[in-house]
């Protein structure tokens, strides 16, 4: 998988809010690098096992929720949310990539600024009990965990069609 560009020096997040753009910044710019030179037919191929998911359904699912952690628990955005419809979603990553792009310019504003005392502030999560900064880094760890889901998934439809 591609790596994105490193920061220069100077470039580097230099306070917390910064930290969590950079990371969040970082793995939406994979997620777009990965998908975008993949062939149509991957995004919708359901690996051959029971219960496997799709590049569709993991995507919907890791924008689904980090929009959900970061705009609506951290921000003003909506708190319902469907997680089962996630995973049921046929969707191209045409129709998808344009969500992912208008979810880091939202966290680029939601952010823009932010001091650590706001980070230290109680988020809209539903159980009351989180910190905003412990939703972002929920964001950052699901996003790249998700993340590897794809690499193995493009793995796997590469070597399944190769074979086929």
């Amino acid at each position: 998988m591609p790596m994105p560009t490193p920061p220069k020096p100077g470039e580097e997040p230099t306070n917390e809010a910064e930290l969590y753009r950079y990371h969040l910044r970082r793995l939406t710019t994979w997620y777009i690098e990965a998908l975008d030179p993949a062939a149509p037919e991957a995004f919708s191929w359901p690996p051959p096992i029971p219960e496997g998911n799709s590049l569709a359904a993991i995507c919907m699912h890791a924008i689904t929720s980090a929009e959900w952690w970061v705009l609506s628990c951290c921000g003003d955005g909506p708190l319902e949310r469907d997680r089962d419809a996630e995973f049921a979603a046929d969707v191209s990553w045409a129709d998808l990539r344009p969500r992912f792009q208008a979810f880091l310019g939202a966290v680029e504003a939601l952010l823009d600024g932010k001091t650590s005392e706001e980070l230290a502030a109680i988020s809209r999560h539903p159980a009351g009990d989180r910190m905003v900064r412990r939703c972002l880094t929920h964001t950052v760890e699901h996003l790249g965990l998700h993340l590897g889901h794809i690499e193995i998934t493009l793995d796997w439809w590469k070597y399944a069609t190769a074979s086929a």
